[in-house]
């Protein structure tokens, strides 16, 4: 290392009391020239970092920061900032070794610019020191854990790769805080060293986790909400049982359960570690219930709707029961909806339901218009890792225009209903994917007018690309099986593409196929993909570029059609999911036409 080159040049000001005399000032004047300086009196003192760049950079100028007392009342005191300027080899030698550089060649230069000073770093990385052996072991009750053995797997730092100590704190407390997950709530290390041999430019990593004994769920109590609900009624929205294997994610999984619920403002799960007996943890639960009933308004503006306003209304607690009431109700350019809801919980898992439904739907589009009054009964069920199956019975009235197709029909539809959603963060995810099918139809009779059938099946996956990238995609298929003519189906049972969750690009259900006057009437069939890449740039915004493609067509087509478009997006981060503000423009056809899509949440 060399040593660093200091050149100093600055002038004596002694410190002198205001109220002296013309005398004492000249005596002052005379004597300056032979007084040792304390201070100059600069206006700031600015530090240069050259040779490194990005999280070296960074961490150097960070670790470089002005001490305080160097600058006070605007002065510069000369004598601490060559005593820091001594420091400044070690402190950027130290900045360096976090990512495997030892021994760099630091040249410091201090220089008076008029009233500042210029403190100049100057920096040669040596070669970076890089890890000559990983030797990682795992020991205890966990050692066959699959997850446990792909992250030792996958460790980041591997031989020949280039030592950086924070990859190697991040991976080793991942890899623990992964075990304490599993349920290894005493996983320790018991040995976790970074042998650093300067001389040869390696380093040998030595870890041994052991994780400890397993722990389970033990008994559950629960504090508060007893006055309004039963404790059973209040056991569905566990989603664990004495004995499982202890889990954070399953204590989080409860909490949103129950403020899901909108019946409680808050929760607390509490594992009662102090108590366990038998690796077994009682864990208590603490609530404190919150309005009965709640009223939501709101008003925006969405692509496929137009502009909106709605209006929320759900009592969780009809007659002292804990039944639900809903009534929901949507007014907006192209579409106007009302729904009554009432759910009468079932035992066992929390999405064991019994729902029944009223409704009116009108839309108004450019390829249909339509007017839908409903009814329907459904049971759902719960399974475990978040399935949810479901059987219903739905009769509907629908009046319903259509190119030249002017139709009114009664429909009794019974179906089935399966969807199933796997995320690595329930709030915040990262990877993961949720499914959605549904299979439902009618037979001509008394009740129903139509013979069809119709499978529909749609899913939406991420996969993280990196820290900050993340690849979106998204599919739907769907066919409808009929006896008779299409165009007797009425436009809810037909498929159209364009729009958000569709085609960007192209206006809301826009396109399909067309009769001999060129309407758009609509398919039995649909097929709709797209790609989306997104960069968040930070906690709360992210840009995206993404590409979709579908169709609506007839199964007996030979060559559907299909139509793509492409764009560039911007993403705001809720609790709600993202706000999307994308730009679209038509791949497909020969179009310069920019459409502008909004949408929240997240799809399907």
């Amino acid at each position: 290392m060399c040593l660093p080159q200091i050149n100093e040049t600055y002038n004596a000001i002694p410190l002198l009391p205001p109220r002296w005399s013309c005398l004492l000032s000249l005596l002052f004047m005379a004597t300056m020239l032979f007084v040792s300086p304390v201070f100059a009196a600069p206006a700031s003192v600015e530090i240069q970092v050259v040779g490194v760049k990005g999280a070296m950079k960074d961490n150097v100028v960070a670790a470089l920061a002005l001490p305080s007392g160097i600058v006070r009342e605007g002065k510069v005191y000369q004598r601490w900032l060559l005593r820091f300027v001594d420091q400044v080899p070690e402190l950027v030698e130290t900045a360096l070794q976090p990512f495997g550089y030892y021994h760099s060649d630091i040249k410091v230069e201090l220089k008076e610019q008029g009233d500042s000073y210029l403190v100049n770093v100057e920096i040669k990385t040596a070669a970076p020191i890089r890890v000559r052996s990983l030797d990682l072991w795992l020991v205890g009750a966990g050692v066959e854990e699959k997850e446990l053995q792909k992250e030792k797997r996958l460790f980041p730092q591997q031989s020949g790769d280039v030592l950086h100590h924070k990859t190697y704190e991040d991976a080793k407390e991942a890899l623990r805080q992964k075990a304490i997950d599993l349920g290894y709530l005493k996983a320790t290390y018991k040995k976790s060293r970074v042998t650093v041999h300067i001389e040869d430019r390696v380093a040998d990593i030595e870890m041994t986790l052991d994780t400890g004994p397993l722990y389970k769920f033990g008994p559950v109590t629960i504090e508060g909400g007893l006055d309004r609900f039963d404790e059973d009624f209040l056991r569905r929205f566990l989603s664990f049982k004495k004995g499982d294997t202890f889990s954070h994610k399953e204590l989080h999984r409860t909490r949103l359960n129950f403020y899901q619920s909108s019946r409680f403002k808050e929760v607390a799960m509490e594992p009662l570690l102090n108590q366990v007996e038998d690796l077994a943890v009682p864990i208590h639960v603490t609530l404190v219930t919150g309005k009965q009933q709640h009223w939501r308004t709101g008003i925006g503006y969405g692509t496929n709707t137009g502009a909106r306003v709605s209006l929320n209304y759900e009592n969780t607690q009809v007659s002292e029961l804990p039944h639900v009431y809903n009534f929901d109700v949507l007014a907006s350019e192209k579409a106007q909806s009302l729904e009554t809801r009432y759910t009468i919980p079932l035992s066992g898992h929390v999405e064991n339901k019994l729902i029944g439904k009223l409704g009116y739907i009108h839309e108004d589009l450019s390829t249909y218009e339509t007017e839908i009054y409903y009814t329907e009964m459904e049971v759902k069920h719960g399974f475990d890792n978040d399935k949810i199956g479901s059987a219903f019975l739905r009769y509907s009235l629908e009046d319903s225009d259509v190119g030249t197709d002017d139709s009114q029909s009664k429909l009794l539809i019974p179906g089935l209903r399966f969807s199933h959603r796997s995320y690595d963060d329930l709030i915040n995810p990262k990877k993961g994917y949720q499914l959605r099918y549904e299979a439902r139809g009618s037979y001509d009779g008394p009740l129903s007018d139509i013979t069809f059938g119709q499978v529909i099946g749609a899913g939406s996956f991420m996969w993280p690309l990196g820290k900050r990238l993340t690849l979106h995609s998204r599919a739907e298929a769907a066919t409808t099986f009929y006896k008779d003519d299409f165009t007797e189906l009425p436009a809810s049972l037909r498929f159209f593409v364009g729009g958000n969750n569709s085609v960007r690009g192209y206006n809301y259900k826009s396109r399909g196929p067309e009769d001999e006057n060129g309407d758009v009437i609509g398919g039995d069939s649909l097929l709709v993909g797209s790609l989306e890449c997104e960069y968040a740039l930070t906690d709360d915004w992210g840009l995206a570029v993404f590409y979709d493609v579908g169709s609506a067509f007839d199964v007996s087509d030979k060559d559907p059609e299909f139509i793509s478009g492409a764009g560039v997006g911007v993403r705001r981060y809720t609790m709600i999911g993202p706000i999307k503000i994308d730009l679209a423009t038509r791949v497909s056809e020969s179009s310069n036409k920019v459409t502008l899509h909004l949408s929240v949440g997240f799809d399907i």
